[in-house]
């Protein structure tokens, strides 16, 4: 099943949620250990080419997970177990992740293109500039995606762990239906 229906998530949200989970781990990475190398350390040169192929792919990512969101007509309601509380917190994590990665995608291009240079997609294709940053712009642009860089590591985590507890704790079907694509389940 590829498409969304009121119990489950269908393969393709399934691809796009886990590839996107990988790439904003692969993604903060990089980027923490890249931040201190020197010229003249290994992957000086090459890392923050392959953050910024990383990066933009995130950005097509996340391009297809709106998109495909909001084309669904169908989406998984929340189990009949959750409260008002958690189902408030669980859209507003939702919301906050898909925000912070946004932030971080157009942070990121903002200071890869700061100096009118484009973005490289795994030398494939570019993304050109599109306006030029003052020194004192590309550092408040830099600091804010460093803070959002942090922030969304830090509420993946609680994310992931509020999955790991929905499944080892309350022993519902959040988790499962995140993993696995499949028709309405009888017992939800």
């Amino acid at each position: 099943m590829i498409k969304d229906d009121a119990q489950r998530y269908g393969w393709l949200s399934i691809t796009v949620h886990w590839l996107s989970a990988l790439l904003v781990i692969a993604i903060f990475g990089i980027g923490f250990y890249m931040v201190d190398l020197t010229y003249y350390d290994k992957g000086y040169h090459e890392l923050p080419k392959l953050h910024v192929s990383l990066g933009l792919l995130l950005a097509m990512l996340l391009i297809v997970r709106i998109g495909w969101r909001v084309s669904q007509r169908g989406k998984p309601q929340p189990l009949p177990n959750h409260s008002r509380k958690i189902r408030l917190a669980a859209a507003s994590m939702k919301h906050l992740l898909y925000l912070l990665m946004l932030v971080m995608v157009v942070t990121g291009y903002l200071i890869n293109t700061a100096k009118g240079d484009s973005a490289d997609f795994f030398e494939l294709f570019s993304v050109p500039a599109t306006w030029q940053l003052s020194s004192d712009g590309v550092d408040l642009v830099g600091e804010i995606h460093e803070i959002a860089a942090w922030l969304l590591i830090l509420l993946a985590l609680a994310h992931a762990g509020a999955a790991l507890w929905h499944h080892f704790v309350i022993r519902d079907r959040t988790l499962l239906r995140m993993l696995r694509p499949g028709k309405s389940d009888p017992n939800p």
